[in-house]
């Protein structure tokens, strides 16, 4: 599966604006623009910073980047690899159990 399905972009425009002061990416008159990917296991938005230097947490089971968060957890011991569609889906058959729809 490719990482680019999960990229999007983000365009910061402060070209008419004061912007952030002392930001080098992000200061007065600067136009930032980037891509950024969601985490295959959580499904936040990752802004891909472009001066980044330590590399980026990825999940060799599903084949996709990961947040810094889930690269931590997937470290753990008692860690089960779920990716965010199937905790959705588990969430999703949990409520439709409880509101009686299906039968477990």
């Amino acid at each position: 599966m490719s990482s680019e399905i999960n990229e999007g972009y983000l365009m910061v425009d402060h070209r008419a604006s004061p912007g952030l002061p002392g930001d080098p990416l992000r200061g007065e008159g600067t136009l930032f623009e980037t891509k950024t990917n969601h985490c295959n296991h959580c499904g936040k938005v990752v802004i891909m910073n472009p001066l980044r230097t330590r590399d980026r947490a990825y999940c060799n089971k599903c084949r996709m980047y990961i947040c810094d968060d889930c690269g931590i957890e997937i470290k753990l011991p008692e860690y089960i690899h779920k990716t965010y569609k199937h905790k959705l889906d588990e969430l999703y058959k949990l409520t439709q159990l409880s509101k009686g729809l299906i039968n477990g």
